[in-house]
C-alpha cells in the first residue's frame, strides 16, 4: 500500500512481543503509523506526548496489572475524544471487561477487520449512528435522557448494530469467535480441531504481506518466547501457582494463534483451560504436557527452517 499523506496513527498495547511485532508490521504495510507499548502504563506514558495522539488504540485486555475496564477508563481520559478504542484478546472476556471499549477483536484476527472498524467509525458521524466518542460522552448521562438508546457502544458490523444492544453484543462476539476459529483452521461444528503444525492459509497470507526475512524473525521470536514461558511454567507447576501458569499458557496461545502456529495454539489453549492438576500423579501429567508443548516448538522450528532452506537460492 502506498504511503498516506496523513496516515492514521495506531497504538498497539500488548505484553506479548510477538503480537506487537506482527501487528506493527502488518499495520505499517497498510500505510498506518504505528507505535507499540508492552503495558498499559507504558502506553499512558506515550500518550502524554501530544504528537503521539492516536486515531486508534488496539489494547489487549488480559495483561498483568491494569484490568481491561481500568485500562479503558485511563485511555479515554488520555486520548482524543475521537480515538477509536478496540479491545483484543486470545480468549473471550467477560462483557464488563470490554464494555468501555468501542469493539472487540478475538485473536487471531485479520488486519482487514481493523480497517473495517475504522471505516465504520468514519461513516458513523450522523445523529442516528453516533461515533464512539459521542457514545462515550453519552455514557456519563442518565439513560432516561436518551430514550431508545443504550449506553453500550455500537460495534463494527452495521448488520449487527440493528439488533437490540445485548443481542447485538452477543451476536457479534459469536461471529468473531467463529471467524477466529475458521482463521486458525478450527472446525466450528465442534468436531476435532486440526493437528497440523502450521496453518497454511495464515502462513501464505503473512508471507505475501511481510518480507521473508522479517517473517522468519517473527516466527523465531514466537518460538523463543514460547520456550521461555514453558520453562517458567515448569517452575510455576512445581510451586502449584495455577493463576500465573494459566496466564503464561494464555500468552503462548495468543502469539501462536496470530502466526498460525496451530499445534502450539491448540496445546496452549488446552493448558489454559485445564490449568494445574492437584494430585501428584496429575502433576506429572502437567510436566508431560509441557514436554509435548516444547516438542511442538521443535516441530514448528524444523518446518520453518526447512522452508527457509528451500527458498534460499544456492550460493
Amino acid at each position: 500500500m502506498s504511503p498516506q499523506s496523513n496516515p492514521i496513527r495506531v497504538l498497539v498495547i500488548d505484553d506479548d512481543p510477538t503480537i506487537r511485532e506482527l501487528l506493527t508490521a502488518l499495520l505499517e504495510m497498510e500505510g498506518y503509523t504505528v507505535e507499540s507499548a508492552d503495558s498499559g502504563e507504558a502506553a499512558l506514558a506515550i500518550l502524554i506526548r501530544p504528537e503521539s495522539a492516536p486515531d486508534l488504540v488496539l489494547a489487549d485486555v488480559q495483561m498483568p496489572g491494569t484490568t481491561g475496564s481500568q485500562l479503558a477508563r485511563k485511555l479515554r481520559r488520555a486520548c482524543n475524544p475521537a480515538t477509536l478504542l478496540l479491545a483484543m484478546s486470545g480468549s473471550q472476556p467477560l462483557a464488563q471487561t470490554i464494555s468501555l471499549f468501542d469493539g472487540f477483536l478475538l485473536k487471531p484476527f485479520k488486519i482487514e477487520q481493523v480497517s473495517a472498524a475504522l471505516r465504520a467509525r468514519s461513516m458513523s458521524h450522523d445523529p442516528d449512528n453516533p461515533p464512539a466518542s459521542d457514545i462515550a460522552t453519552r455514557r456519563k448521562k442518565p439513560t432516561a435522557s436518551l430514550p431508545g438508546r443504550s449506553s453500550k457502544p455500537r460495534f463494527m458490523s452495521t448488520s449487527i448494530s440493528a439488533l437490540a444492544p445485548k443481542a447485538a453484543f452477543k451476536a457479534r462476539m459469536n461471529i468473531q469467535v467463529q471467524e477466529a476459529k475458521s482463521a486458525q483452521g478450527i472446525d466450528t461444528t465442534d468436531s476435532a480441531s486440526s493437528d497440523s503444525v502450521l496453518n497454511e492459509t495464515i502462513y501464505r497470507q503473512l508471507a505475501t504481506s511481510i518480507p521473508a526475512t522479517q517473517l522468519q524473525e517473527m516466527y523465531a521470536l514466537c518460538v523463543n518466547d514460547a520456550r521461555k514461558r514453558i520453562d517458567g511454567m515448569r517452575t510455576l507447576a512445581a510451586a502449584q501457582d495455577s493463576v500465573l501458569f494459566i496466564r503464561e499458557a494464555h500468552s503462548i496461545k495468543g502469539g501462536c494463534g496470530m502466526l498460525g502456529a496451530t499445534e502450539l495454539h491448540r496445546m496452549a489453549a488446552e493448558l489454559e483451560t485445564n490449568g494445574l492438576k492437584t494430585s501428584r500423579a496429575e502433576g506429572a501429567q502437567d510436566v508431560n504436557s509441557l514436554d509435548e508443548l516444547s516438542a511442538a516448538c521443535d516441530r514448528l522450528e524444523r518446518m520453518l527452517r526447512s522452508r527457509a532452506e528451500a527458498t534460499t537460492p544456492p550460493a
